[in-house]
Formats: C-alpha cells, structure tokens, sequence
C-alpha cells in the first residue's frame, strides 16, 4: 500500500465524514436554537452514556470483522470470512440485546447519577440503538473487509438523514403538543434509534441486491477447523482492548454529565441554572470538537492497515516513514482548526447559538482540538504496531486527570474549568502516546518539516483571520447579529482555509504527488498550480 493509496482513502473517508457531520451540525444548532440550554443538558445527559455504551458494545468489534474478514479473502478462503461475518454478527447482537435493556432498566439511577432525575426519559428513547446500532455496524464492516465502501457510505448517509429528520420534525410536534423540553429531548434521543432502522434496511438491501456471488466461494482446510468458540475468542482478544482504548470522548463526556451539574449545584445555582450552564458545554462546546475528530478517525481508519503492513513485513525505516505521516497529516489538519476556532469563538458562538455564553468554552476547547486529533491518530499508530493495550492505560491515566481537574477547577472557574479539565485529560493521553510509539517504533521527527513549517503556517493563517474579522467588526452592515457573525465565519473559514493550503504548497510540504491523491479533485488542483507556476513541469 502505497502513500498515494492511503491519502486517497483518508480523502475518501473525510468526504464522507463531513457530509454526515454537515447533517449533524444542522440538527445540533437547530436543535438548540428549539429547545434552548436547558433541553440541551438533558439530550446530553442521555447521549454520552449511549456513547460510552455504544464503544463498548461495538468500537473494536467492526474493526475486528473488517480486518478477519479481509486476512480470509486475501488468502482465497472467502468461506472463513463469511463464517468470521456470521458468527461476528451474532456476538454483536446478544451483547446489544443485554446492554440495551440494562440502560432501559437502570435509566433511572442513572439520571439520578446525572444530576436531573428528568433525564430519564431520555434514557430510555436511545437505549434501544444500543441494540440496533451494533448491527448496522457489523454489517457495514463486512463490506468493508471486501474493500467495497459503497453501502457503507450510503447506508451512514441515508441513517443519518433520517436520524436529523426525526430530531427536528419530532421535536418541534412535541413541543406543539404540549409535552415540553423533556419530550423533546427525549425524541431527540429516539432518533438514534429511528435512524439506525434506516441505515439497516440499506444494509438489507444492498445484502440482497449485491450479494458477493457464492459459486466462487472457497472452503479451505483451515475454515473447516475453524470452530465458533475460537471465532469469539479472537474477536475479543482484539476487540475488547480496542474498544475500551476508543473510549477517550465518550468517557470524559460522561464524567462531565455526572459530575458538572451536581457540583455547580453545590456552589449555590438552582438545578435549572446548572443544567442549563451544563447545556453551554456540552450543547456548544464539546459539539464543535466532533467535525475534527470525525476527520481524524477518518485518517485513523486508513492509517491502520498502512501501518500494520509495514510492521507486518518487519521494515522499521518503512514503519517510521508512514507513521510519521500519518502524524503530519493529524498536524496539518489540527493546527489551523484549532487556532481559527480560538480567533473566531464569538462569531461562531453568535451564528450557531445565538448568544456569546459559550464563547470562553468554545476557545478553551479549540486547544484541545490539536490534542484530540493526535491522540486518535496516535491510537490507530499503536493499534497498527500491535500495541492495542497502550490506548488503553493512557485513557485510564487521562480518567484520573480529567476527574481530578473538575474537582479542583470546577470550584473556580465554574463552567469553564470543566473545559480546562478535558484539555488536561487530553494532554496525558497525547504524551503517553507518543511517548509509547516513539518508543516502540524509534519514531524520529524532523522538527523544521512536523513541526516548525507547519506552526509557522498557522500563524500566518491566524494573523490574517484575526486582521480580517477586526476589520469586520469596525463596520456596521444592515444585518441582524446572528446573521452578520455567520456571514464573518463563513468568509474567514473559506478565506483561511485556501490560505493555509496554499501557503503549505509554497514551502513545499504539500506536493504534486500528495494532491494526486486528492478524487476528482486533485487533477484541476494540479493544472492550477501549474498555471500559476506553483509545480514545475518534469521534462
């Protein structure tokens, strides 16, 4: 596997990513704007704990299928692989069943752990995706070990749009209806489940319209000898330490849901101001966190099997070279996000929440972006090398961190000092990490090319915005302020974004080659700079 073959697929995967996120962000600000902080803090009581759930169910699992499913097919024992695929997909569905009706059950206690006994109905809509969701996903990875993403792309798309669909539509009838913020949150929980249906009819029609022809199917030796319990006992030898070592957001959403509420109670706020000024973090804040993240899980999912190849044949300078770009990559991607989240934090707070409450949140937070795409980055890197238990140490290190740090800074600086907690928990598990790779696999950076180029890059970048949205702000436009702050985001996103690609093409760390490997639109970006005298013709 190529560079080229990994930044293709990196590309591929982002595209897909950003058109599912796209659809998120609309639910999420819509949503917020329907039923203000307060419905807010109640739909992110329910869903970190279905976060954290749902990794545990199935975070390694699709990873595991995937990578079983396509070691069978590269060999010719397409049999083995639909029996690893069935016998996957069974496991996958049992635990799903069990976990599903403990959170429906214990929905209660665990609102009441929560701070607001009110999230429990919330709890309970999203506990059935608990059940349904794993399967979608088993289903998709199969597809995924044949090296087809087609069903996986459209079935993500299609379970996506119908889950914002739901979101809207049945909250806003909701409310009209009189059952109030806590109905509504809680049919902004359901529509994981409403969507996860629809995402599982694509899968069931693509199985039977597109089914992998069966003539042609090999039964090896080793597939006949290849027994249930053996089966279940590799699947959770893989998938149990990578699941847990997935665990890193959910987890640190799910101490903030336990503890930020009750101890902004204990500092005198009514329950209402502590839910709502938890709405702030969470609804706002921590939202903004998850664009990048998707993308870093992008690159993740195409870095893993770049590396472990590499590992695979045992050639160490290989293995340095692709995990360094795969660092890069992470780096180029995180730098400029986080520090225009930084520059633009009120704008951005105008345009999608109305108000500039969460603005201080939101810049906190923008400085754990940098942090937060390294460490997935750095986690598919371990995971590749077979250090699949390194995640997981540095996310218990970064539990202890995170829980110490609410406690200590919450008394504070309120709110905010939750914020600087996750920016804490982060920073141990991103040094852990990379204290680990470089120590198993002799990593050596090229501080002028990781480091200095691209910070410099992104100081350039950051320098022009803030100019820009100063001078943007000495004007007086005819323009509501909400309205005006999405048309200063939206030019300064686009203006900083083709600044800093083209800044990184002129001192030479984005190269011909790399935009070859950009779809569809790679080609037109090279003839431009060729036009422009960026890229030298080879004669």
């Amino acid at each position: 596997m190529s560079a080229k073959s990994f930044l293709k697929g990196a590309f591929i995967l982002a595209f897909a990513t950003i058109l599912s996120k796209m659809m998120g962000s609309i639910y999420t600000i819509a949503l917020q704007n329907l039923i203000g902080d307060r419905g807010m803090g109640l739909y992110q009581m329910a869903y970190p704990v279905y976060a954290m759930l749902l990794i545990i169910t199935t975070a390694g699992f699709p990873i595991a299928i995937a990578k079983f499913v396509s070691e069978y097919h590269a060999i010719g024992d397409e049999d083995g692989a639909r029996r690893i695929y069935r016998v996957s997909l069974m496991m996958v569905a049992m635990i799903g069943f069990v976990v599903a009706i403990s959170l429906f059950v214990s929905a209660p206690i665990v609102a009441k752990w929560s701070g607001d006994p009110e999230a429990t109905l919330a709890l309970r809509a999203i506990a059935p995706a608990l059940f349904t969701v794993p399967i979608v996903s088993a289903m998709r990875s199969y597809f995924q070990g044949w090296q087809w993403m087609t069903p996986t792309a459209i079935s993500q798309i299609v379970e996506q749009l119908i889950r914002v669909v739901t979101i809207l539509v049945g909250a806003y009838l909701l409310l009209r209806l009189g059952y109030g913020i806590v109905g509504a949150a809680s049919m902004a929980a359901f529509g994981a489940v409403v969507g996860s249906l629809g995402g599982f009819i694509v899968m069931v029609i693509v199985f039977i319209r597109k089914r992998i022809p069966t003539r042609t199917l090999r039964r090896t030796e080793a597939s006949l000898r290849l027994p249930k319990r053996l089966i279940v006992m590799r699947m959770i030898h893989y998938a149990l330490p990578v699941s847990l070592g997935a665990l890193m957001i959910p987890l640190i959403s799910a101490v903030d849901a336990f503890t930020v509420t009750n101890m902004l109670k204990s500092l005198g706020l009514s329950q209402m101001m502590a839910t709502q000024q938890f709405g702030l973090l969470a609804g706002r804040a921590f939202k903004l966190l998850m664009l990048p993240g998707a993308l870093a899980s992008s690159v993740a999912a195409a870095l893993l099997p770049f590396v472990s190849v590499a590992h695979a044949l045992g050639n160490q300078s290989e293995l340095q070279r692709r995990v360094r770009s795969g660092l890069q990559v992470a780096v180029f991607m995180a730098l400029p996000a986080s520090l225009g989240m930084m520059i633009l934090a009120k704008p951005i707070d105008i345009a999608l929440f109305k108000n500039a409450q969460g603005m201080l949140s939101i810049q906190i937070t923008s400085m754990t972006i940098l942090l937060s795409v390294i460490e997935i980055v750095l986690m598919a890197c371990l995971q590749g090398i077979g250090a699949v238990y390194a995640p997981l140490v540095g996310l218990i290190g970064s539990f202890f961190v995170k829980i110490t740090g609410n406690l200590l800074l919450i008394r504070f600086f309120g709110i905010d000092g939750a914020a600087f907690a996750t920016l804490l928990s982060y920073l141990f598990a991103t040094g852990y990490g990379f204290m680990v790779l470089q120590r198993r696999t002799k990593l050596r950076l090229k501080i002028e090319e990781d480091i200095v180029k691209p910070l410099t890059v992104t100081l350039i970048m950051g320098a022009f915005l803030y100019a820009m949205y100063d001078q943007w702000t000495r004007f007086h436009f005819l323009l509501s302020p909400r309205w005006n702050a999405l048309f200063i985001t939206g030019i300064c996103v686009f203006v900083g974004i083709g600044l800093y690609v083209f800044l990184l093409i002129v001192i030479g760390l984005i190269k011909e080659k790399e935009l070859a490997a950009v779809p569809k639109v790679g080609p037109y970006l090279i003839f431009f700079c060729h036009r422009i005298g960026l890229f030298v013709r080879e004669v």
